[in-house]
C-alpha cells in the first residue's frame, strides 16, 4: 500500500517506523508497547503524536483498531 503523506506536524520517519513495526507484529499491539519500540528505534514521540499518527492511518486505511490494539492491514 502507498504510503499518503501524512498532514503538517507528523513526521514522515516516525509514520514510516510505526507502520514497519506494526507490519512486523503477528499480534496487534497495544500503544504504550507502540511507543517504547519506536523510541527503542530512535523517534521519541508522545502518545498525543502517535494517536495522531495511527489516525491518519486509519484514515488511509493502513492500520486497523482492535480491541487487543492496533495492527497493520492486511
Amino acid at each position: 500500500m502507498a504510503l499518503v503523506p501524512p498532514p503538517r506536524g507528523i513526521p514522515v520517519s516516525a509514520l514510516q517506523a510505526t507502520l514497519e513495526i506494526l507490519r512486523s507484529q503477528k499480534a496487534p499491539m497495544k500503544r504504550r508497547a507502540l511507543l517504547e519500540e519506536l523510541d527503542r528505534r530512535g523517534h521519541r514521540i508522545s502518545l498525543a503524536g502517535l494517536n495522531r499518527i495511527l489516525q491518519h492511518c486509519a484514515e488511509n486505511r493502513s492500520t486497523v483498531e482492535r480491541p487487543e490494539g492496533v495492527s497493520a492491514s492486511p
